[in-house]
């Protein structure tokens, strides 16, 4: 078994493929996390482009993946490189629960079988919405690239945009906009909360770039 796994070591550095894997599931969170929002606030219906369970569970799998290239690579190399190791099945743990909340999104619209609209509370939404799109796209680039300044812009930005969407989660439970049927109003205040843990564990792995492993979640010192 150690021989195989030795021949499978050099064909290939399996700590470059679990990172091109990490990529790879950070795309197909991005992918989900537009049809999902799509299909709540765009459309009156349900429809996905794709089946986002399918999805999920491939995220799943590459997770599986993740872990077990990591620890083949620590097996057989001369543990030189185990804090990257560390690093990325640190990431892919939140990669895979980005996953849980655009699958969850996904779900609010096949309940709310309408636009959903925010209300007075509309421009907070789409503001965090864009928001919420640029920081994929701007991960994964700080990613590849080893961008630090970009994955430090993320980290900054994140108690605003946290801030925003919990003054309309009081607004929403406060009742301020009397127009808002309970439906909506409830279906409303899971999206921002969805869309504040999305950002949450977006701004995780950005800490990645930035921190040393035992700092990753948390600010920089």
């Amino acid at each position: 078994m150690f021989e195989e796994l030795l021949k499978l070591f050099k064909k290939e550095n399996l700590l470059d493929q679990a990172f091109r894997t990490t990529v790879k599931m950070l795309e197909s969170d991005e992918e989900m996390f537009e049809a999902s929002v799509n299909s709540l606030r765009r459309q009156n219906t349900s429809d996905l482009p794709f089946d986002i369970y399918e999805k999920d569970k491939q995220i799943n799998q590459f997770e599986r993946d993740v872990r077990r290239n990591v620890l083949t690579h620590m097996t057989v190399s001369d543990k030189k490189n185990v804090s990257a190791g560390l690093v990325l099945i640190s990431i892919v743990i939140d990669v895979e629960r980005i996953g849980d909340y655009t699958k969850n999104i996904a779900e609010l619209a096949s309940e709310h079988r309408k636009k959903l609209h925010g209300g007075i509370f509309e421009a907070d939404l789409v503001e965090i919405e864009k928001t919420v799109q640029k920081r994929f796209k701007d991960l994964t680039r700080a990613l590849i690239e080893k961008d630090v300044v970009t994955a430090r812009q993320i980290m900054n930005s994140h108690k605003d945009l946290s801030s925003m969407s919990d003054r309309a989660l009081a607004g929403i439970i406060a009742e301020q906009d009397k127009a808002l049927p309970v439906g909506s109003a409830v279906v409303l205040a899971l999206y921002f909360r969805y869309l504040k843990r999305i950002a949450s564990h977006l701004t995780n792995i950005a800490s990645s770039v930035v921190n040393p492993f035992p700092r990753i979640g948390f600010r920089e010192e």
